[in-house]
């Protein structure tokens, strides 16, 4: 036993030398052979790195996944299927409540029919946390959607304007799938969304999908102010909600009027550096069709974009 132990462990020496001479720079090697073994070490070294950041992306995304599919069958599982309004109301408190233990930060839900949109929303004391930790509050590049900070929702008051951010992830997850919405023929499909706080649910007419800025200077030390949530009269409104219909890149002839209820989407844009694509869309009013008769939306063709917008493409605005 001792004597095939030997040998084996001469074996491994062996391989280990074979391994050295074949590949590892060496006192016998000429310049030539040490430049292509130095290459080959450094083309080696750029695999392995390359490999564990392309296995770490996929572990992120399955993990992402998992998470994000576990929350829609709670939300989606424990939707009505009762006739009466008793009914309805038991299990939109059951999902809530379920969503809540989860995650005591949640504080909606928003689909967004043929896109990835189909997440919680949640708050937390600044609008840093959410941009790196997950549902589950564990570090992630995804983030998870949540409301601007300021936005009040409680039972008894909600701001006019909620402000919702996400990520823009190139698989389409959180709001990367947002960005369809610029095209006429995508819109048509999908002109509205499905907004819940945790003391309603409704649906929402999408109105304007427009770029931004995020910084004053790509715009001439300008930014349209999209938190906006308080007005002095109704012509400040009115004027506050043309802005986003003439930025708008499709005129969908959705009205807004003075005291409706607003989503306000934001994501990353890559339209040019530091720009943020913006998705405004109102509540359906109480007794309106919650459809939306999108024959007469086209694209328009002149929407206002930030400066930085026409000058990286060497347009005049």
């Amino acid at each position: 036993m001792g004597e095939h132990a030997k040998q084996t462990e001469n074996i491994f020496l062996k391989f280990l030398k074979r391994i050295y001479i074949s590949y590892i720079p060496n006192k016998r090697d000429n310049i030539k052979q040490i430049i292509i073994k130095v290459l080959f070490i450094v083309c080696l070294i750029t695999l392995i790195v390359s490999a564990s950041y392309i296995a770490k992306y996929f572990f992120e995304a399955k993990k992402h996944e998992s998470i994000s599919n576990y929350n829609r069958e709670i939300w989606h599982a424990t939707s009505s299927t009762g006739e009466s309004e008793e009914d309805y109301t038991e299990s939109f408190a059951d999902k809530i409540k379920r969503l809540t233990a989860e995650n005591s930060d949640f504080k909606g839900w928003i689909t967004i029919d043929g896109t990835q949109v189909d997440n919680p929303i949640y708050q937390a004391a600044d609008n840093d946390y959410y941009l790196n930790h997950n549902e589950q509050k564990k570090y992630s590049v995804y983030g998870a959607l949540f409301f601007n900070c300021d936005n009040k929702i409680t039972e008894t008051e909600t701001d006019k304007n909620l402000v919702i951010f996400g990520h823009e992830m190139k698989n389409g997850s959180m709001f990367g799938s947002l960005k369809k919405l610029k095209s006429l023929n995508f819109y048509k499909q999908h002109p509205t969304l499905e907004f819940s706080t945790l003391y309603k649910q409704s649906t929402y007419k999408i109105y304007s999908i427009f770029v931004l800025n995020a910084k004053k200077e790509d715009d001439n030390g300008y930014i349209y102010n999209i938190y906006r949530n308080s007005f002095y009269d109704e012509d400040d409104f009115n004027l506050w909600t043309s802005e986003a219909f003439d930025r708008s890149i499709i005129d969908t002839n959705v009205d807004v009027l003075y005291g409706d209820n607003i989503v306000t989407l934001v994501t990353c844009s890559n339209d040019f550096d530091n720009a943020r694509l913006v998705v405004m869309a109102r509540e359906v009013r109480s007794g309106e069709d919650d459809t939306v008769d999108t024959s007469s939306a086209v694209v328009n063709p002149d929407p206002i974009y930030p400066e930085k917008w026409y000058s990286d493409r060497g347009i005049k605005k």
